[in-house]
């Protein structure tokens, strides 16, 4: 693991409400792979918007939320959709 590459699971409710907990683990995801500062605030307001519509839709009591560093990017993934942002050089 490191901050270029790793995978981390992450199992939440399927409510709305479980977007607060996906943008605290966002936070800590932008914090390992040193994004910047800003840029890391962007992304965890996107992650917790993107987050809020994916657990609202979700069928099921649980959803699986994945969040990956590869490729240069920053990925978190509930179902079949993502949000993404590029890691430092």
């Amino acid at each position: 693991m490191s901050p270029s590459d790793f995978t981390f699971k992450l199992t939440v409710p399927a409510d709305p409400e479980g977007a607060s907990v996906v943008a605290v683990v966002a936070t800590h995801a932008v914090e390992y792979t040193n994004i910047d500062k800003a840029a890391g605030a962007a992304f965890v307001a996107r992650v917790r918007q993107f987050a809020s519509g994916a657990l609202k839709g979700a069928s099921g009591t649980h959803c699986l939320a994945v969040f990956a560093a590869a490729n240069g990017r920053l990925t978190v993934t509930i179902g079949k959709e993502s949000v993404s942002q590029p890691l430092p050089s």
